[in-house]
């Protein structure tokens, strides 16, 4: 196989990558909306990175938290066919306009981060991942994306490792996976065997008999 194919297939595969999982994303959560200005929530300032802002039109959000702006650039990666560039531009354009209509749909808030990410732009999706974990407090899948975002993006270990702990309980009974994650990355990148023990050690007891824990802790 030369260069050039090698070099197609890669953009090929994070292309499917990329939207098999905003296509997942977007049907698992096109409902959710956020908490209403009666929710129990009791912070109300937002911990996020980069720019933010209010959102300009559209109905305000009542969670308490001030949302990400919707007017940062979005630039898709320049090795991808044109095409998919284009689609691209307009999922992104698609979910910025749904948001400023009604900022309180956290499938579009998925969409447009999950498209930042696959730019390289790490900081844009950062702070719209931050947003949803405050807004949507109970749903795992913005803690996942930003312990993966800063295990392997952003190289920040210690958030990693935290946001994969704050994942997990909010995944049941589906966090299989989240401790098989956390191991690995303790175990491979940041070698600490103890800690991946640790964590699968907690897997296994919390899913009693798994297997595929198992096997991970016995091949430690």
């Amino acid at each position: 196989m030369d260069e050039n194919t090698r070099k197609w297939y890669g953009v090929a595969a994070a292309i499917i990558v990329i939207f098999v999982a905003v296509a997942w994303y977007f049907s698992a959560h096109r409902n959710a909306v956020a908490p209403s200005e009666n929710s129990t929530a009791t912070t109300t300032t937002a911990t996020t990175t980069g720019q933010t802002g209010s959102v300009q039109t559209g109905v305000p959000n009542n969670s308490g938290y001030p949302a990400p702006s919707l007017d940062r650039p979005y630039t898709p990666p320049s090795n991808l066919p044109t095409e998919i560039q284009a689609q691209s531009k307009k999922a992104v354009a698609d979910a910025v306009t749904q948001l400023k209509i009604d900022p309180n749909h956290l499938a579009y808030w998925l969409q447009l981060a999950i498209y930042r990410k696959g730019a390289g732009d790490y900081v844009g999706a950062e702070e719209v991942w931050l947003y949803c974990t405050k807004v949507w407090p109970t749903d795992p899948i913005s803690f996942e994306n930003l312990a993966d975002l800063y295990a392997y993006h952003l190289k920040q270990p210690a958030k990693a490792v935290e946001y994969w702990n704050k994942a997990i309980p909010l995944d049941k009974p589906n966090s299989i996976r989240l401790y098989l994650a956390l191991a690995t990355f303790q175990s491979i990148n940041m070698s600490d065997k103890a800690a991946a023990r640790t964590t699968l050690e907690a897997g296994l007891k919390a899913n009693p008999g798994n297997k595929d824990i198992q096997n991970a802790l016995n091949n430690l």
